[in-house]
């Protein structure tokens, strides 16, 4: 009996020893991202790292339960030296894997502003980019590297261990010695149930329970990684039905089927640029002239550009759906990679089609990346140009695919040979990490110590090369342009937190052969507006579903939504409101407070209840659509 405590005891001393490690790990993703958190008194730091504990151990509990299985069974074979080596390495093996997790998020969490979920997984096998770009992530983030490598010899050489009498040393176990210890075995199992639920009440512990904590934009400091990917696994079906209101009132609050009553269809081609990490801060038009696109500020002079635009997501496999089928993506999963991406969708591509349009989408990315090909498809596009069909290997940056300006001239001939009209979309890859730049431009694009900056004038220049090439076409002035980003380019500066540039991205419309297309426009809009916009613009006048709205309709709704650590933002009339899907947890005058710091939600400003009810009715109608699969107008 003795002999089974010494092994009970030995595994609490190998959990608060993990449980350790665990804390350890927090401490290196808030020092390595110490500026992004620096807004966090001394008090809410420490409050964020004693209860990220609870979060910890619901994922030690989770993802160590053969471990504490093997720990607390009944017999004298867990005396065996053999024995305790094979759970040491199972020890070893398993919490190496998932502090490995932690560890890539000191660094993955600045393009994300997220713990990582486990739609990372399904990313990394769509067409194996992941995989793939191991090594050059080794090669950049090698401290990461050093530090997992510490983190595994002390899991080794720490490991608590003890010697025990020899399985045919030990007292032989009667009848009541098993009883005794199946009775421990449940009083402690039933422990480890609790803890990797993280709560004796009736909900368990979830990503949002962090926000009791923190403010939204810090969960990330209180969770852990291993807790985030664990509590998305299941998640690809994760919304839930809503019934906020009744299917009448809801419709009177917010309906994504839109109508237009216009007349007189205009034929114009239409082309969407898609910008790969292009901030608005990064563009001068837009920053009082300190940015890197001198090009794109003279197209915007002489272009209608919303200057208060936002993205609905903080990925490229978020974005794409966002443009060109209005959709955002409100749960935890990129529409593309959900259980909901069978669903029947219109898009520009499908409603263009009704009309006669050709459409294609263009990535010089590897086929099958990010699933930009099983989109299109699903959207009805009916061609796609990757890698592949691009050809030509001597222009492979080495790392994603195709040089811009050479992707960007591929596709300036390919339009020459569509049949007119066409809808077609290209979205940019260079402005990635790493930020490969051609070798014939490396000095040409140094204008900064920062690689980001660089890649953007080069896909700037790019893009100019693209202009002077078409220019010259017999369609170019029966064109809309149409240019905008995936999304922002995420932490890499370490600057603040959640705010009011997080999101902040251009949108251009611009058509050299309509002279009224001009001007400022400081409304809200977001990505999610451009296809409506399009429609808008073309006198479309059918039914259509888009969680957007038309930017050339003042009447409605000027807003934007996005989703992360799963809250809900909505910005709207320079306020911007957080909710958790149950009650709202955040409200800022990102006018007055663009680092949204000073929460408003106890002062009683009228705006903010009728943020709170758009906000549900949109949730709702997105919840209730997708899982019923009413994504399009029945015709």
């Amino acid at each position: 009996m003795r002999n089974h405590i010494q092994h009970i005891i030995l595994l609490i001393k190998r959990f608060f020893f993990i449980l350790v490690l665990f804390s350890f790990t927090r401490v290196l993703f808030w020092i390595f991202n110490l500026n992004y958190f620096a807004s966090l008194s001394t008090i809410e730091t420490f409050q964020a790292f004693y209860h990220g504990i609870a979060f910890d151990i619901s994922a030690i509990c989770y993802f160590n339960v053969l471990f504490f299985v093997l720990h607390l069974i009944p017999g004298n074979f867990k005396n065996h030296k053999k024995f305790q080596l094979y759970i040491k390495l199972l020890f070893v093996i398993t919490n190496g894997i998932i502090l490995a997790s932690n560890i890539i998020d000191i660094e993955y969490f600045k393009f994300t502003d997220k713990r990582t979920t486990f739609d990372i997984f399904y990313m990394g096998g769509l067409g194996g980019d992941l995989l793939r770009l191991i090594p050059e992530f080794i090669a950049d983030f090698w401290y990461l590297c050093l530090i997992w490598i510490l983190i595994v010899a002390l899991l080794w050489y720490l490991y608590p261990e003890k010697k025990f009498l020899k399985p045919e040393e030990s007292p032989k176990l009667s009848k009541y010695d098993y009883a005794y210890h199946s009775v421990l075995f449940i009083i402690i199992g039933t422990l480890i149930f609790f803890g990797g639920r993280g709560s004796f009440e009736l909900k368990p512990l979830r990503i949002i329970s962090a926000a009791n904590y923190v403010k939204s934009s810090y969960i990330p400091l209180v969770l852990n990684t291993p807790f985030s990917i664990l509590r998305t696994s299941n998640s690809k079906k994760n919304i839930k039905p809503k019934k906020y209101f009744d299917p009448i009132d809801l419709d009177k609050i917010y309906t994504p089927v839109k109508h237009y009553e216009v007349t007189d269809f205009k034929k114009n081609n239409v082309v969407i640029l898609i910008l790969e990490s292009f901030s608005s801060k990064y563009i001068g038009f837009m920053n009082n002239g300190e940015g890197y696109t001198p090009f794109l500020d003279s197209l915007m002079n002489e272009s209608f550009v919303c200057m208060q635009n936002y993205a609905n997501g903080k990925k490229s496999i978020e974005g794409i759906p966002a443009v060109l089928a209005s959709l955002p993506t409100l749960m935890n999963y990129p529409f593309i990679s959900s259980a909901f991406s069978s669903d029947k969708i219109n898009s520009i591509a499908s409603i263009l089609k009704e009309k006669d349009y050709y459409s294609s989408f263009f990535h010089g990315g590897s086929n099958g990346t990010m699933g930009f090909d099983k989109f299109t498809k699903l959207a009805e596009f009916d061609s796609y140009y990757g890698r592949t069909e691009y050809n030509n290997e001597k222009d492979y940056d080495g790392h994603w695919g195709i040089f811009d300006e050479e992707f960007l001239q591929f596709f300036a001939t390919k339009l020459n040979d569509f049949n007119k009209p066409f809808v077609s979309t290209l979205f940019t890859l260079t402005s990635h990490h790493p930020f490969p730049i051609p070798e014939r431009y490396k000095h040409r694009f140094s204008i900064t110590s920062k690689p980001l900056e660089n890649s953007i004038s080069y896909t700037d220049f790019a893009l100019q090369q693209f202009f002077k090439t078409i220019s010259k076409t017999e369609w170019y002035k029966n064109t809309l342009f149409v240019i905008t980003a995936d999304h922002t380019a995420g932490n890499m500066d370490k600057t603040t937190p959640l705010n009011s540039s997080t999101y902040a991205i251009p949108l251009i419309f611009f058509n050299p052969g309509d002279s009224t297309l001009k001007g400022k426009y400081y409304k809200t809009t977001q990505q999610i507006d451009i296809m409506p916009s399009i429609l808008d613009y073309l006198h479309y006048n059918g039914s259509f579903i888009s969680f957007g709205n038309s930017v050339f309709k003042d009447s409605t709704n000027k807003l934007a939504v996005n989703y992360i650590n799963q809250a809900y933002q909505i910005i709207e009339n320079n306020y911007s409101l957080l909710f958790n899907g149950d009650k709202t947890i955040g409200f800022y005058d990102i006018n007055k407070d663009s680092s949204m710091v000073v929460n408003l939600m106890g002062n009683n400003i009228p705006v903010k209840n009728e943020m709170e009810l758009k906000l549900k009715a949109i949730i709702q109608s997105y919840n209730n659509r997708m899982l019923e699969n009413r994504l399009t107008v029945k015709k």
